[in-house]
């Protein structure tokens, strides 16, 4: 057995566990006085999918706030590429690039950001 499972006894079977917990799963009470079913009791080897995961929410996290920089850069392109006539022309193309761009570019920025912190707390926590 690996390291996570160097606590448990070594007379201990699992497959003796489980077969106590099919036979006792509907009986009320038996697990609540302290015993605790072998699927929550044994840990997962998780450590490899883990990391994995660690790593992939980082990348995703980093494209979400490109995507926003992205929106933004566009908008800003849309916005000065345009020939003006009149005042208002000018002010609803600036208001329609504010508000979709510029807004939607904020939110991917800030759910990146988020993105990327939640999990630097998750790692922080399980070290």
């Amino acid at each position: 057995m690996g390291e996570k499972h160097k606590k448990y006894k070594e007379h201990e079977n699992p497959i003796d566990k489980l077969k106590e917990w099919q036979d006792n799963q509907y009986n009320p009470g038996y697990y609540t006085g302290g015993k605790i079913p072998p699927y929550v009791e044994i840990p997962s080897k998780t450590g490899l999918f883990g990391k994995l995961y660690a790593v992939g929410a980082k990348i995703v996290g980093i494209i979400y706030i490109l995507a926003g920089v992205g929106l933004i850069f566009i908008g800003i392109t849309i916005f000065i590429g345009q020939e003006y006539r009149s005042i208002a022309g000018l002010m609803g193309n600036l208001l329609g690039v504010i508000a979709i761009f510029g807004s939607l570019g904020v939110l991917f920025i800030l759910y990146g950001l988020k993105y990327n912190s939640k999990t630097k707390s998750r790692e922080k926590s399980k070290s």
